[in-house]
């Protein structure tokens, strides 16, 4: 299980949303598909607020949704602090580690284009504070 944001394709029109490739793997199936072009920075934000909230108490259940599209991903407490991730019918455990190497990789890219202020960026940085990270 892996969620991969392409820090290549990042693209910024004036102040606004921050573009680019953005989606889940599991067991070697990419969802909603690979390259899935989608707000990035939104959805890692999103998704590691998530991660910290399901993973500090048993049955927790959070939603995390694309913005493009109708798609989502469930979050899900599991056995012994495990977080596991559901897309459609798919269920994978979420490695912490693999989410925040990729979380601080997207950091760093954003950084580079001299978007480390914007308010998403700041909201994965106190993420991967409350995770650990």
């Amino acid at each position: 299980m892996t969620v991969h944001w392409d820090t290549e394709s990042l693209e910024r029109t004036g102040s606004g949303p921050i573009w680019g490739g953005v989606w889940c793997e599991i067991e070697g199936e990419a969802f909603p598909e690979q390259g899935w072009s989608d707000f990035p920075v939104l959805f890692a934000a999103e998704l590691l607020d998530a991660f910290a909230e399901v993973a500090s108490a048993p049955r927790r259940r959070r939603r995390v949704r694309f913005y493009d599209g109708p798609f989502r991903v469930e979050l899900a407490s599991g056995e012994n602090g495990a977080v596991i991730l559901t897309a459609e019918s798919r269920s994978a455990e979420l490695p912490v580690d693999s989410l925040t190497s990729a979380a601080a990789g997207l950091v760093r890219a954003c950084t580079a284009h001299g978007w480390a202020e914007d308010p998403e960026v700041r909201r994965i940085r106190a993420a991967l504070i409350r995770i650990g990270r």
